[in-house]
């Protein structure tokens, strides 16, 4: 008979995860299931359900609290003492493997599970002894067998409870100081906002596309209301993005438009869709936008992080994923979170999923942020000359250079600029023609262009004839030929030495 010793509790329970803030995804999803059974059934509207998160620094405690089906209390003890025994369906439910519930007994001393199902006069208790099972797990002379060691350190009960409540509760009481994370609700609701399966907060202002897209396309995506500290949360995505710090941080573009995308396999079977952000893709989006990069998910929780999907496997560059916001949502029911849900069980679907998005994200969303730079620069440039241009001008006109030599070196730069310009002009003609048959693209020059274009053409003025041309020096009435030219070597050492700005601010002062 095959042996199953205590380490297979500590490897589903101590050593399961390298982030503890997992275990709030996990009892979600557990949550998340009952409320569409209790859908299902008929039990109550959707708008009626929720799933509440507790968090408490002062009694150092944490409760996640449903109130869908509960768990009857004929099947309370058995279901919640097999671990990895789940009669969960993988088609349906969200958290099949049975393993999850155990996450709360890494990070505290106590773990309660109390319920009471729909009428049903008797509130049922499990008391888990977090701090006993690490010390069993620890000491080298204790080796109880996996099912007799869940003996030693879990308590049932049950007592008289209202019939008209049904509910599921965790408890996680005396969090460890080295789980302290858990006990920050900012961090936590932003960890939240990325992970779990809520809707999209009103700041996304264009979130309606994304409705109205899954709405015409028959698909799905699975939303619940969830609080926390009676705070409802959404999902962290702003139509803006955002560069500086937390503290002081300034809008630097925006999000104006989305661009959808399905995947299917060889066979025409659809493996996933997703959607993308379309803004003028300045740069890769700065850290300070926390939605920033694309996310895979799968009943809308997110499998992974945002490094998931990235280089070098679907990205051409490290950069290439921070220059987007946007989601993959994986549909195939042979797409499979693994048991630390950070990517897919490893299957032929799995590979065909790969197959089917990389050619997407590695050449066209290459070719996207790359196109926006070149119509950026070549934008900038010609705006960069019609200021040089103008600058120009205006110098002539007031008789600011210093003499002729002065201005033919200004003219020399000016028409070394006219001839970039005149290429990046001929560079965006290319950019628009590739505009023309990819409606992305299209909505990416326009926004580029109309932010960036500047008035004006690329001729350069030249200046009026040299006998009506007034210098520097020639103003200097008072001086003579001779110490006019000394005047005007001062004035072109100042400027061959200092920077720009000074040396015009130096030279108005002498």
């Amino acid at each position: 008979m095959a042996v199953i010793g205590k380490n297979v509790i500590e490897n589903l329970t101590i050593a399961m995860y390298e982030n503890n803030n997992i275990i709030f995804r996990e009892y979600i999803q557990n949550s998340a299931d009952q409320i569409d059974k209790a859908i299902a059934s008929n039990l109550a509207d959707a708008k009626d359900l929720y799933i509440d998160i507790d968090i408490s620094p002062k009694n150092r405690s944490i409760t996640i609290y449903d109130n869908a089906t509960g768990l009857p209390k004929d099947q309370f003890k058995e279901k919640l003492s097999s671990i990895a025994d789940s009669d969960k369906d993988r088609d349906e439910d969200k958290g099949f493997r049975g393993i999850g519930r155990l996450g709360g007994l890494a990070c505290c001393d106590t773990l309660i599970f109390s319920s009471s199902a729909v009428g049903e006069s008797t509130k049922s208790t499990m008391k888990w002894n977090a701090k006993k099972l690490r010390d069993i797990i620890n000491d080298p002379n204790q080796r109880p067998l996996a099912a007799d060691l869940i003996d030693m350190v879990t308590e049932f009960d049950e007592e008289p409870y209202d019939e008209d409540i049904r509910f599921f509760e965790v408890k996680i009481l005396d969090v460890l100081e080295e789980n302290n994370e858990l006990l920050d609700e900012n961090k936590v609701r932003e960890y939240l906002q990325a992970v779990a399966p809520v809707p999209y907060q009103n700041g996304f202002i264009i979130r309606a596309k994304i409705y109205d897209y899954i709405h015409a396309e028959g698909l799905n995506i699975d939303e619940y209301k969830i609080l926390v500290n009676g705070e409802q949360l959404f999902k962290g995505y702003t139509s803006n993005l955002y560069e500086g710090s937390s503290d002081n941080k300034t809008i630097y573009d925006s999000i104006t438009d989305l661009e959808f995308k399905k995947f299917y396999s060889g066979s025409g079977e659809l493996l996933a869709w997703m959607w993308i952000g379309i803004s003028k893709f300045e740069k890769q989006i700065p850290s300070v936008n926390s939605m920033r990069g694309i996310r895979l998910r799968k009943e809308n929780i997110q499998v992974g992080n945002s490094e998931t999907i990235s280089y070098p496997k679907f990205f051409k560059e490290s950069r290439g994923n921070y220059y987007f916001t946007g989601e993959i949502f994986a549909v195939n029911k042979d797409l499979i979170p693994n048991a630390r849900r950070d990517y897919f069980n490893i299957n032929s679907v799995c590979r065909a999923f790969e197959d089917a998005i990389k050619p997407y994200l590695f050449n066209d969303l290459y070719r996207l942020y790359h196109f926006a730079n070149e119509v950026k620069n070549a934008l900038v440039k010609e705006s960069q000359y019609m200021e040089m241009q103008q600058a120009f001008q205006e110098k002539l006109k007031s008789n600011e250079f210093i003499d002729k030599t002065d201005e033919a070196k200004a003219l020399e730069v000016l028409e070394k600029q006219k001839e970039s310009a005149k290429n990046a002009g001929r560079k965006l003609e290319l950019r628009n023609e590739n505009a023309e048959s990819n409606p992305v693209l299209r909505r990416v020059f326009d926004t580029l262009h109309k932010e960036y274009k500047a008035d004006g053409n690329l001729a350069v003025e030249t200046a009026e004839p040299p006998n009506e041309k007034k210098y520097k020096t020639q103003a200097l009435s008072r001086l003579n030929k001779q110490e006019r030219k000394l005047v005007s070597r001062v004035y072109t050492i100042i400027k061959a030495i200092l920077p720009k700005d000074m040396a015009e601010m130096v030279i108005t002062k002498i």
